[in-house]
Formats: C-alpha cells, structure tokens, sequence
C-alpha cells in the first residue's frame, strides 16, 4: 500500500486527463446502475458533518472517501476540513492506497463541472462568471479554460472582498488565464447578463444571482447546494432551464435547487432531460419554453475510483508516495501466528 500526500497528487494530476475521466465516470453511470453509496452525516452546536462516498468500477476496485468538516464557534472563522481516500483491490480484500483527498476533490469536482460544460456550452463562448472565491473557486477557472479556451472575459463574484481579491491574485498569475479579463466589481445580475457560462461553487443557503438576469442560452453549473434544505438558483432560473443531472439517483433527495424548485411548483419534471453521460454530440434541442441549460452536479463516486486509479498507477510507475505495510509482524502484535495452523475445533 503506498501513501499519497497533497504533494504527491500535486505532481501527479493531469488535468486534461482528469477531464477524460470525468466524462468517463457519467458515461458508466448512465450505461447501467452504478455501484455507489452516498452518506451524510450532521450534527449541530458545534456544528459539524461527515460525507461519505463509496463506489465502485469492477470488482478489483473500490474507493472509500471521507469529507470531515467543523464550523468554529466563532462563524467568521474557516471552517475546519479535511478529506482522506483510500482505493483498495476489492476482489483480495487490500488496500491499495490511502490518499490526502483535499487537492484530489478540488481536480475531481473542477473535472466533472469541464466536462458538463464541454457537452452542454456554447463552443465558442467568450464570457463567464464564477459564483464563490473558496478553495473551489481557481481550479474551477483553470479547467473551464481546458474545454473553452476561447474565453476572454471571467467575472468573478463572491461575498467576502478579501477572499474575492485574494482570488484575483491568484487567477492573475496563472499563465492559462494570461490573455483573459478578470471582472470583480460586477453585481450578480450583471454578470450572469453577459456570461454565456457561469459556475457556482458557494456555500450559499439561499439563490445567489437572479434567475431573470441570466443571459439567453447560457449554460449553466450549479456545483454547490448538496442539501435539501440550500438552493443556489431561484424559482425563476428553474423554470427557464433544460436541466442535466450527473446522475438521476438521489437528485431529489440531496440536490437542494431541485427539491425546493419540486416543492415550490416551478420545476417542470420533463424539464430534467438527461443524465450528462448520454450525451454525445451536445444537449438536447431545447423544451418549449426553455432558454439555456443548467447542469447540477452533484459528484459521482465513480470519478472518485475513476482518477484515483490513474494517479496511484502512475505513482506506482514512478516511485512517488511512500510505501507502508499494515499487515504487520504477528510477534509484535503479541499474538501467535495462525496462519497455516490446523482448524481449531470447538470454542474456547
């Protein structure tokens, strides 16, 4: 079993690859039911939770994901987070690797949301917006430049300005985004107006831009939300859009903008078109009455086995991570060792 740290997937990501795999992963999941297991655990005063994401590609592989997280008392603070993966050979019952997953989950989520985009947007769009300045946030601009080069404008929003300027720094240094202009001082309304794209990557309990102001067949990812009880589009969005899921399972039970739109009457059910991995050539021509497309992500585990399978083979292949052995020397456990004994007879 090898070790990955935060470095080690720092070296060994492949963006475009990731993007690849992505795609992969819906194509998998839309093929047939997919082996996977979602689990959310929350609890209050502190406030505090537990994600848990199983899934598997065959049965030689299996990944385990845990996402921990605490909100300090003192709630302008940042929230307490981390993240531990481990694929393991399922059909021999080893682990295979156990990874920091913190950069791992930022790749794996940027890369599903390129490659919605790379099925659902404009081919030639030139102006997108970014909802959200966290960690999601640059890696979010990174891989949107990977499948629409050819943008030129990236608005960026966020409701704390010293995160918002921080982001800007860090997006400005980035040789990828060298020749587009960074916009921070537009309202929500007025960037999704111009934005042919538009990404939210927030913790917002409540809508974040109005629906009414998005621009005319834009196309749109909601990657936050992951909750009944959040929402990051209105009513008024809903009721414009042709909406495309990573996966059809546990959207309504998880996916706060479809569960609260189901409740308040402005989701219209055949409005939920496809899974994203149907999809070959682009979307589907659009509903009656619809005007742009939406993508609400959600995550698939199976891009967590998909991506964590490469890395650790090209770790492998490489000599990166450090190796570990768990099984141990049963003298030092203190136990006789049994293996190859005779079968015992009786209870003891």
């Amino acid at each position: 079993m090898i070790v990955l740290s935060e470095a080690d997937i720092r070296a060994l990501i492949r963006p475009a690859e990731a993007v690849a795999l992505a795609m992969e992963a819906f194509r998998l999941t839309a093929a047939g039911p997919a082996m996977a297991l979602r689990g959310d655990l929350r609890a209050e005063e502190p406030r505090r939770g537990c994600l848990l994401l199983a899934g598997s590609a065959g049965p030689d592989s299996l990944s385990i994901k845990t996402n921990v997280h605490a909100q300090p008392e003192d709630s302008d603070a940042p929230r307490h987070w981390a993240s531990l993966l481990t694929l393991w050979d399922w059909q021999r019952a080893q682990p295979r690797a156990l990874i920091s997953a913190g950069l791992f989950n930022e790749h794996r989520t940027a890369a599903g949301f390129a490659a919605g985009l790379d099925r659902l947007a404009a081919p030639d769009a030139t102006t997108a917006a970014i909802f959200g300045a966290g960690r999601s946030a640059p890696l979010a601009a990174l891989y949107l430049m990977i499948v629409r080069p050819s943008l030129k404008r990236l608005y960026l929003v966020g409701r704390s300005s010293q995160r918002l300027a921080a982001l800007v720094a860090t997006l400005s240094r980035e040789p990828a985004l060298a020749g587009v202009e960074l916009v921070s001082s537009a309202t929500p309304a007025e960037a999704v107006a111009d934005s042919q794209i538009v990404i939210t990557v927030t913790t917002s309990e409540t809508p974040v831009f109005p629906g009414k102001a998005a621009r005319p067949g834009a196309c749109i990812v909601l990657g936050g939300a992951n909750r009944a009880t959040a929402r990051e589009a209105d009513d008024d969005l809903i009721r414009r859009a042709d909406i495309y899921l990573d996966a059809r399972a546990d959207a309504f039970a998880k996916a706060g903008d479809l569960v609260q739109a189901k409740v308040s009457g402005a989701l219209d059910p055949a409005r939920i078109r496809a899974e994203i991995g149907t999809l070959v050539d682009g979307p589907l021509p659009l509903s009656p009455g619809a005007d742009l497309t939406l993508f609400k992500s959600m995550g698939l585990p199976l891009q967590d086995v998909l991506l964590a399978q490469a890395l650790v083979a090209r770790a492998q292949a490489g000599s990166i991570g450090t190796p570990i052995d768990l099984r141990g020397a049963p003298e030092l456990l203190g136990v006789p060792d049994l293996q190859g004994a005779p079968e015992l007879q009786g209870s003891p």
